[in-house]
């Protein structure tokens, strides 16, 4: 198991959910000591906390003089739950808040937290006014218990916890003319409105000038009550004890900084116009209000009285950061959007695609942009390497928030600066490698300079009528540094990590767009490749329904950019059963599998006459025979070869023997209405159908086993190696499985598998052995596929070139689906190859053209009658 790897006791118990994620991102640090500004590990490193509890530090970690409130109890024995009772410290700190608050209150209720002093808010209104509905903003958040997420303004969070609850509305933030229209709308319906000052999680948003104002005169024009959301502004946040100063609500919300880092407590402070006996006596808590929380809130209090410099030094420092930060905005227009705020709440708004690296074929960066995965990136970063802790909003991933403790003084913001300011430079520069080193063992070095694509990649929006797709997936780990030649210095070891961290965290994505003409007809036609984010290993480990679901949103995007067919490539094809799991999705669709076992048979039949043999002399075992591509190689093959083994996946040997009785009646019936070789095997069976059912011979066959034609089964691929001269490797499987040591003298491999299955040290250790990479073919004219996966961008997998071909003869439909491919669809794409001006790449062998040294190498026993280019 690697290091990172390791779950916590945090993770296994308390949230799997939330704890695999912040340790996929690095974000999982166990801190053992704060103080002040900074946050303390094991080993004793600082890291400066500019996230500050998302505004419950106003005077950083482990305030002396909170800590000694709390030491206090410890002598005083004053007791801390005591409901029902006349509450002391409850009345007193209700006292100085109403005291404090900007405008007249009647009462305080206490609640444990924000939410919960949301939730008291709504009920004080609705039973005060009796009335039904509440108006909340979009992009708010006040809370996660369900009345509180029903104002919140997300359906991200709201989805599956039936909010929001009937009677909850929501306008645009900042819009005055919005909130009247709804009043006017419901007229006498709302019983209030929720609105924060500042926008906290949903983006660091600030609303028009004067617009508390405006909505407390809207809800006085039509009598209902404003509540006013400061749980994250108040007590001095924004450079202000409270942000709404100059507005009186009917209700007031604190919390956060209340418990000022030590305790939680939340404070709903409520106008004669909110108070009813009503409420008073039917809404209580058993922890609210308690001395402990009460006390510290207290504390809490005179700090903020006795410091009042406190809150000059947030005003001061936080228009500095501000400038600063805009500066920094203006240095990088085309990935910063904004930078907005108040006091030490601000907000960092970034807006980044791939369009700002078209070196990178868009790069990782540009992605994490698109799909708002940046700023935890970068959070990650900054936490590891620069040592600073920032985090993003919860309802915009895209913002990062900067939110320290009230204390933190000019020297922690030059800290913050500095540290984003050389963050920033490797996003400008889209050094994705450089960001993401720190999470995958990687030398944070530069990479050496890269080639730049031979097309730039697009990433506009197709318009063309005649438009396709295709599904594609990392097939190897060099892929990824291919894609992104940001990651061109890391180690296996490095992308091995990058696939296993950070894959489940990406959705699928466009890639570039491919166009190409037919030279047959001169149609023109144009397709996208779209990205699964997962390998073939991660795809065959989900649930089946999870792979399908991820494939459905690939197949969504497609088809939102105008596809007509979609292509499915590798194992998108083999998780969905062949595409069949996906035809609810109501686009054709085609895997591609009946181009890629002709061009693997092609080239399998070529290298055998380069080398002067006949296949009618060649041994031939078809390994993943059962399968889809493998059954259908088996049918064209035994029209040619003089022996033919079926091989099985030994893991499953004892279902496959109804698979076997399948390939074969099959194999029989094809040889009934084909012409093939003299001495081949379908010769063979032919002369045998004179006289039998082609049933009734498939169940001989199989009972056989090779004993009367050579046609045999087998499910020990070990055996089948070493008694072949031609193997062709069509499997499900993602492993490399196919070593050194299987192997007969002289045998020539087709691996078609992808990922491949052929170890690469045959290359090396085996030099009178042949690999070749089945499937990889010329497109018609100069078309590129803008990207590289393992091959050149001038070239394509067959199984995209079938997609390609389709969309160029006009066929939008279902092709080559399922476990059995059709004779029909054999004979079309057969034909579309060659009409469109697809053919074989030559022979290739580890996704590069042929060594001719290494043929030589290998035709040398032989008797070659060419050159195999």
């Amino acid at each position: 198991m690697s290091r990172w790897q390791a779950i916590s006791p945090f993770e296994q118990h308390v949230n799997p959910a939330i704890g695999e994620l912040i340790r996929r991102v690095g974000l999982d640090k166990t801190f053992v000591r704060g103080e002040g500004c900074y946050l303390y590990d094991a080993p004793g490193r600082a890291y400066l906390d500019f996230l500050g509890a998302y505004g419950a530090l106003p005077f950083g970690h482990s305030p002396d003089a909170l800590l000694a409130e709390l030491a206090s109890f410890q002598h005083s024995r004053e007791p801390i739950f005591v409901q029902p009772s006349c509450l002391a410290a409850s009345g007193l700190l209700a006292q100085r808040l109403l005291e404090l608050a900007p405008g007249k209150y009647r009462s305080v209720t206490f609640q444990n937290s924000g939410a919960e002093t949301v939730e008291a808010a709504l009920k004080a209104c609705l039973v005060k006014t009796g009335r039904k509905r509440i108006l909340s903003t979009h992009h708010s958040f006040h809370g996660k218990t369900l009345g509180a997420l029903s104002a919140t303004g997300s359906d991200k969070y709201q989805e599956g916890f039936q909010a929001p609850l009937p009677g909850f509305d929501f306008v645009d933030y900042g819009d005055i003319q919005a909130i009247e229209a709804q009043l006017q709308r419901y007229p006498g319906a709302y019983a209030a409105i929720i609105v924060e000052p500042i926008q906290g999680e949903g983006g660091i948003n600030l609303p028009p000038a004067d617009y508390l104002q405006a909505v407390r005169a809207a809800c006085d024009r039509h009598g209902t009550l404003l509540i006013i959301d400061e749980v994250q502004t108040g007590l001095g946040r924004t450079g202000k004890l409270f942000a709404s100063e100059g507005v009186q609500a009917d209700c007031l919300l604190l919390a956060k900084a209340l418990g000022g880092g030590v305790m939680p407590i939340g404070a709903c402070l409520l106008a004669e116009s909110a108070y009813s006996e009503d409420f008073q006596n039917k809404h209580s808590s058993t922890f609210g209000g308690n001395t402990l929380a009460c006390r510290i809130g207290l504390k809490v209090l005179d700090l903020l009285r006795d410091q009042p410099e406190l809150l000059d030094n947030v005003r001061d420092n936080g228009t500095y950061l501000l400038e600063q930060l805009q500066g920094l905005a203006q240095r990088y227009p085309s990935f910063i959007r904004e930078v907005r705020g108040a006091g030490y709440l601000i907000g960092i708004e970034f807006t980044l695609d791939r369009s700002h690296y078209p070196q990178f074929h868009g790069g990782f960066t540009g992605i994490m942009g698109e799909q708002e995965s940046l700023v935890p990136v970068l959070a990650s970063y900054l936490l590891n390497v620069e040592g600073v802790r920032v985090a993003p909003t919860l309802n915009g991933a895209s913002v990062m928030r900067v939110e320290p403790p009230l204390i933190a003084g000019r020297a922690e913001c030059e800290h913050f600066l500095q540290a984003l300011a050389r963050t920033l430079q490797l996003v400008a520069e889209g050094r994705t490698g450089s960001l993401l080193a720190h999470l995958l063992e990687a030398d944070a070095g530069s990479p050496g300079p890269g080639d730049l694509p031979l097309h730039a990649a697009r990433f506009d929006e197709p318009v063309a009528d005649d438009h396709f797709a295709f599904i594609l997936h990392p097939l190897e780990l060099e892929n990824y540094a291919e894609f992104d030649e940001s990651l061109s210095h890391y180690s296996r070891h490095s992308l091995q990590l990058l696939e296993e961290r950070l894959n489940p965290l990406l959705d699928p994505f466009f890639v570039s767009t491919v166009e190409l003409t037919s030279p047959a007809t001169g149609r023109k036609v144009s397709g996208d490749l779209i990205m699964v984010p997962r390998s073939a290993a991660q795809m065959a480990a989900m649930p089946v329904e999870e792979s399908c679901a991820l494939i459905g949103q690939a197949i969504d995007m497609a088809k939102r950019r105008g596809a007509k067919l979609v292509g499915l490539g590798g194992h998108t094809s083999i998780v969905t059963g062949g595409g069949l799991r996906l035809l609810d999705k109501g686009i054709p669709l085609t895997t591609g599998n009946t181009y890629t076992l002709l061009t693997a048979v092609e080239a399998a039949c070529r290298a055998v006459h380069l080398t002067g043999r006949r296949m009618q002399d060649m041994r031939v075992a078809v390994i993943g025979a059962t399968g889809s591509i493998g059954s259908a190689i088996a049918r064209l093959i035994a029209g040619q070869a003089g022996q033919l083994t079926l091989v099985g996946n030994p893991k499953s040997a004892r279902f496959n023997t109804p698979r076997f009785a399948s390939v074969i009646t099959q194999l029989v019936a094809y040889g009934a209405q084909s012409v093939a070789a003299q001495g081949s095997v379908l010769a063979r069976i032919a002369r045998r159908l004179e006289g039998q059912e082609a049933a009734e011979l498939g169940r001989a066959l199989l009972d056989e086993n090779g004993d009367r034609i050579p046609l045999k089964w087998s499910n020990d691929v070990q055996q089948s190696l070493a008694d072949a001269d031609l193997v062709l490797i069509a499997t499900n499987s993602a492993e490399r499985f196919i070593s050194a040591d299987d192997i007969a003298v002289g045998t020539i491999l087709c691996d078609i598998s992808r990922p491949a299955n052929v170890s690469q040290d045959i290359a090396a250790r085996r030099p009178d052995v042949l690999v070749l990479d089945g499937g990889i073919v010329e497109m018609p004219g100069d078309a590129r596929l803008g990207s590289r996966y393992g091959i050149p961008d001038d070239l394509a997998y067959a199984c995209m070139a079938e997609t390609m071909m389709l969309a160029l003869e006009g066929e939008w439909r279902h092709a080559s689906l399922g476990l059995d491919l059709s004779n029909d669809d054999l004979e079309l794409i057969e034909g579309l190859a060659g009409r469109h001006g697809f053919k074989l790449a030559g022979l290739r062998s580890f996704d590069k053209a042929l060594d001719p040294q290494a043929w030589q190498r290998y035709a040398e026993r032989f008797q070659p009658v060419a050159e195999p280019i």
